[in-house]
């Protein structure tokens, strides 16, 4: 039976953020410092790149552990304020296919949400600039959530469309869109071309390397 709804990550699955965060990032830093007068350094795009997927809070104590916890809040605030300006300036973009899935699943009559542990102001964001909200029956974010578990959103997205998870799958790139997909009994869809190896996608049911294979695979399934 083909699945009835199909939930997706936003960071490293529907948007290809990169570009954004890395200036996002350097962009706050250099304001951190000039308003302080402080001396951080900009993370490697190791460190920057490595934390995405977390939430806002988990993200800045990831990119800035040598960070004070009370300047945390202020240096995330100055990295939203930069990722919403460069989206803005057309920096970043939806992986190829995206909207061309969204379409054909919405159009055979598959649900759509979204489950992200970015925050709301930028899920909303993006769903916005790029015209693509249109196509989710609910979209949900850990912040807004009041919750850290992937599972959970998932969760809760299920019980408000009224969807059993064995007709559901979560496709995401990170290792916690694997592990909320198990918990929640959905099934879960590694997504290769985001920001997690193969290696860390090792509790997917299935692999998919671009928009077109998940396109074909949600027309195949199972």
């Amino acid at each position: 039976m083909k699945p009835s709804l199909v939930i997706l990550d936003l960071d490293g699955t529907l948007y290809s953020s990169t570009a954004t965060t890395l200036g996002a990032v350097e962009r706050a830093v250099h304001d951190f410092n000039e308003k302080r007068g402080a001396s951080v350094g900009v993370p490697t795009q190791e460190r920057i790149l490595g934390a995405v997927g977390s939430t806002r809070e988990q993200y800045t104590a990831k990119v800035f552990p040598e960070l004070p916890e009370a300047d945390r809040g202020e240096m995330n605030d100055l990295i939203w304020h930069w990722e919403r300006e460069l989206v803005d300036g057309g920096k970043g973009c939806l992986y190829p296919g995206a909207v061309d899935m969204l379409e054909v699943a919405s159009g055979e009559g598959c649900l759509l949400a979204v489950a992200t542990n970015a925050g709301t102001g930028y899920m909303n964001h993006i769903l916005d600039y790029f015209g693509i909200r249109k196509y989710f029956a609910d979209a949900r974010c850990a912040g807004a959530e009041g919750t850290t578990d992937k599972g959970e959103l998932i969760s809760r997205i299920l019980e408000n469309l009224g969807v059993d998870p064995l007709h559901a799958v979560m496709a995401g790139d990170r290792i916690t869109d694997m592990q909320g997909a198990r918990s929640s009994g959905v099934w879960a869809v590694g997504c290769t071309w985001g920001f997690g190896s193969k290696g860390e996608l090792f509790a997917a049911h299935r692999f998919v390397d671009s928009f077109p294979e998940l396109t074909e695979l949600l027309r195949t399934w199972p």
